[in-house]
């Protein structure tokens, strides 16, 4: 079925969001799980164990695993980015040698990490201790009509390392170990629409890749975009079936 909208189905609609959560995806496989993508469960962690288990015959192999997905977003954030200037006129994108109008968004994601083991848990908890004392920025590109055009985000952890689960009995039991990451993304939310202005096919190809979503006898090469973009919103809208 066709977007209802009409900027959605021309793709003059700049969908930051999905880039946002390519993004945060490399980060948390880069930090936590040895850039093994598939270990990575877009679910909130309400569902995560349901979803985690759902994939495979559970058993330790099945840990660590992180899962991920927004809560919110919000206007603005902690850092004063806002500009009148940058609002109404635009800021100068010399890539495109253009204006375009932008404006600091914040998306909130609820996000934990899951283990069977101290050691890893002593080790994951250290590593993100250290990301989060300093400033963890991710960078993402945006390409219009060819054009690669780079955004920042910076990242905000909040940390809990005794969450409290309602599966508590199951995971005593299993002897698993979380802690919450829940992390608050702020970027700039480009306000024009230009149709042309997509997510590389490049970073779509190794997200589908990465999270072995490219199947049957079809070759890398002859993916098309569209098709490309359709594994990546599935796996990123998949329902929670129990």
């Amino acid at each position: 079925m066709a977007s209802f909208y009409k900027s959605v189905a021309n793709k003059s609609y700049v969908n930051l969001f999905y880039s946002v959560c390519i993004a945060l995806d490399d980060y948390l496989a880069n930090r936590l799980l040895n850039n093994d993508k598939t270990r990575l469960v877009y679910s909130s962690t309400e569902y995560a164990l349901v979803k985690r288990s759902g994939q495979n015959e559970w058993n330790n192999a099945n840990l660590p695993f992180v899962n991920y997905r927004m809560d919110e977003k919000t206007f603005g954030g902690t850092r004063n980015w806002f500009s009148m200037e940058g609002y109404a006129q635009g800021i100068y994108i010399e890539e495109l040698r253009k204006k375009l109008r932008i404006c600091p968004i914040s998306i909130s994601f609820d996000c934990t990490y899951w283990t069977g083991r101290d050691d890893d848990y002593q080790f994951a908890t250290d590593t993100m201790l250290i990301d989060a004392a300093a400033e963890t920025k991710l960078e993402f590109y945006l390409d219009y009509n060819g054009t690669l055009v780079k955004d920042i985000a910076i990242v905000e952890f909040n940390f809990d390392t005794s969450p409290k689960f309602t599966e508590t009995d199951w995971l005593t039991q299993n002897e698993i170990m979380a802690f919450s990451l829940n992390p608050k993304i702020q970027t700039w939310l480009t306000l024009d629409t230009a149709e042309g202005f997509c997510i590389p096919k490049t970073v779509l190809l190794n997200y589908c890749v990465k999270h072995d979503l490219v199947v049957g006898n079809t070759t890398i090469e002859s993916i098309e975009y569209e098709q490309l973009l359709t594994f990546t919103v599935d796996h990123i809208n998949q329902k929670i079936t129990i």
